[in-house]
């Protein structure tokens, strides 16, 4: 797990040093080792040149100075983010073709991998990762992205030049220059809680997508087009069908993301994800280690604290391996920790969980340098309660003659709160209705005449492929929720404090179980979320009471905002802030304002907002350091 960075063009030359101090600021990133090379006309390493490229290393597998990065020959350099679970089958294959090792390195693995198969490395891999390979021989690099964005990578392309980064904030840097606020990808923000794919915060900077690849030459450096390799909306299933069961992959899938030269715990919370993988662990991997265990909890009591319940979980086992840690988190603290949160988070993100993510991070730090996280489940085994209430609209707008008369109706009151929820229950599109039910109720007035499916969204591409299946909001989240909020989340809270963390759900053979399983099994009368998860839970651990509601991960929002950060809420939070990023004042401010003065139930919404004030005092900040 670490960070890279870098930038390709024909008429801006960067010096070492400059390229040095940026890797500097991202070094919280990877803070055991920083290589940075820059290389003139001739791809020779110099002090001055035009491609230049850094890496700040978190070393997780082989610690030896051996495995850094850059890793490069004469004619080939790789930089590298995340892990590469099967990195042992791949080294034996390549063996098999001769290839001699120097280290125990996942990073050397796929050098080889991509020296000897090229793109056709990238179906074979099984892992987390982001890349940037250079090819001197033939003048030609590549850059890749794993299949579900578990790591990040964004990219520039303009006037002769390429920039990529695991970070914005380092391709802003690089291109010295102030970058344009997407007033398009702030009302995606407000609408989905993130940015989604492509698009970033910033105009003319995009995402690579997820599954994707883009492949270049240095000599020609013009628009480049992102390449899928894999794509959750083609799959039809494995060219080798499972025959393991669920607990047998998650078991093989555990075990490979096990592997670290550091120490290793997991996030355990109350919910069925993490107190599976726990189990799990319990069973096949405590009998003789040490296992690490955090867990948060609150000062002050609030119905979201799943502490007690995940003590009481754990001690059931009775096995004294699992040791389990508690951080405590009160609102002086985090509110303290809010105003650093951009630091990290590059671009406005409105999942209020964030800060809870980092400080869990934080705490697991002083203990491990791995942890482990439930993250992916509920995508893939339908878990979310909003995918039952997509399923149920669905079945009711089936019923086109009612739903019609009723749609008609609601038309008639065009700006009733009545109408518009009318109006928002009997939309026929079924994909236009996964995208409604992720705006919030304060904002839809807005958006009334800007649906969000207008823009360029990655997510819609070959949507005709999956527009029948009865799963649709779970697969689109695999493109969208996935990808852009939860993926992007775990990555900037634990690298914020140097944590890598794995996501066992997200494996290969996981996902391709997950896509190939009839929702008739993810959901049935038994259970109607995660039926898989909760039937093999409660086989491991039968003291886990799979039919308790789901808390989540959160905090007492809606009092803190009115207590604790009220002050700083209205002076963030003004008109010329949401002027500056494209938003009409008057309408948001007063969302604002009545959420202070007549009690409404807008505190969500009034958290999107001021994280985006949040960001944007950030980023102004951070241009004012560039240009002093």
């Amino acid at each position: 797990m670490c960070g890279f960075g870098g930038v390709i063009n024909h008429y801006k030359p960067l010096h070492k040093a400059e390229v040095g101090k940026i890797a500097s600021l991202v070094n919280f990133r990877g803070p055991d080792s920083c290589g940075v090379r820059v290389f003139d006309s001739s791809l020779s390493n110099s002090e001055s040149g035009n491609t230049a490229i850094f890496f700040n290393r978190l070393a997780i597998i082989d610690l030896d100075d051996r495995s850094n990065q850059p890793f490069e020959d004469d004619a080939h350099v790789l930089m590298f983010n995340g892990e590469i679970y099967n990195y042992h089958e791949l080294k034996a294959s390549l063996q098999g073709e001769n290839v001699q090792f120097r280290t125990t390195s996942d990073t050397e693995v796929l050098f080889y991998a991509l020296k000897k198969w090229g793109t056709n490395a990238l179906e074979r891999l099984n892992g987390m990762f982001a890349f940037f390979w250079l090819n001197k021989k033939d003048n030609t690099f590549l850059v890749a992205r794993d299949r579900l964005g578990i790591k990040p990578l964004y990219y520039y392309q303009e006037n002769g030049a390429f920039y990529f980064s695991s970070e914005l904030h380092s391709i802003i840097r690089l291109m010295k220059e102030t970058p344009t606020i997407s007033t398009a990808a702030v009302e995606m923000y407000l609408w989905m809680q993130f940015v989604p794919t492509p698009h970033s915060i910033f105009e003319k900077i995009a995402k690579l997508p997820p599954g994707s690849y883009i492949a270049g030459s240095l000599r020609s450096v013009s628009t480049f087009t992102p390449q899928p390799y894999w794509d959750a909306y083609e799959f039809t299933g494995s060219e080798h069908p499972q025959h393991e069961s669920l607990e047998e992959l998650l078991v093989d899938s555990i075990k490979r993301q096990m592997q670290a030269d550091v120490p290793l715990g997991l996030f355990l919370s109350s919910g069925v994800d993490s107190s599976l993988l726990a189990a799990i662990v319990n069973k096949y991997f405590a009998n003789s280690n040490d296992v690490n265990f955090f867990t948060i909890s609150f000062q002050e009591a609030t119905a979201t604290d799943e502490s007690g319940d995940a003590i009481d979980f754990i001690n059931a086992f009775g096995n004294p391996h699992l040791k389990n840690h508690l951080l405590k988190v009160d609102p002086g603290y985090l509110q303290d920790q809010i105003n650093n949160l951009y630091d990290y988070y590059d671009e406005p993100f409105g999942d209020y969980a964030s800060i809870l993510n980092w400080a869990i991070s934080r705490k697991a730090r002083d203990y491990v340098t791995v942890a482990i996280s439930g993250d992916g489940a509920d995508e893939l085994f339908w878990g979310y309660e909003r995918y039952n209430k997509w399923q149920e609209l669905q079945k009711i707008n089936s019923i086109r003659g009612i739903s019609n008369t009723i749609s008609r109706t609601a038309e008639l009151f065009p700006q009733t709160t009545t109408a518009r929820r009318i109006r928002k229950a009997f939309v026929h599109d079924p994909v236009q209705r996964h995208f409604d039910l992720f705006l919030l109720p304060a904002f839809q007035q807005y958006f009334i005449k800007k649906p969000i499916t207008s823009n360029n969204l990655w997510a819609l591409e070959n949507i005709e492929k999956v527009k029948n299946r009865k799963d649709l909001p779970a697969v689109m989240d695999i493109k969208t929720y996935l990808a852009d909020a939860m993926l992007y989340k775990v990555d900037r809270s634990s690298m914020a404090t140097s944590l890598e963390v794995r996501v066992p759900y997200l494996d290969n053979k996981v996902l391709e179980y997950a896509l190939q399983l009839d929702l008739r099994k993810k959901s049935n009368s038994l259970f109607k979320n995660k039926a898989p998860l909760k039937e093999l839970l409660i086989k491991l651990a039968p003291q886990y009471n799979a039919n308790k509601p789901k808390k989540g991960f959160s905090f007492p929002l809606s009092k803190w905002l009115r207590e604790n950060w009220r002050n700083q809420v209205n002076d963030i939070v003004t008109a010329n802030t949401l002027i500056e990023v494209g938003l009409e004042p008057k309408y948001f401010l007063s969302i604002v304002k009545n959420f202070y003065e007549n009690q409404t139930n807008s505190s969500v919404e009034v958290w999107y907002l001021f994280n985006l004030a949040l960001w944007k005092q950030h980023l102004n900040n951070m241009m004012r350091n560039n240009n002093e």
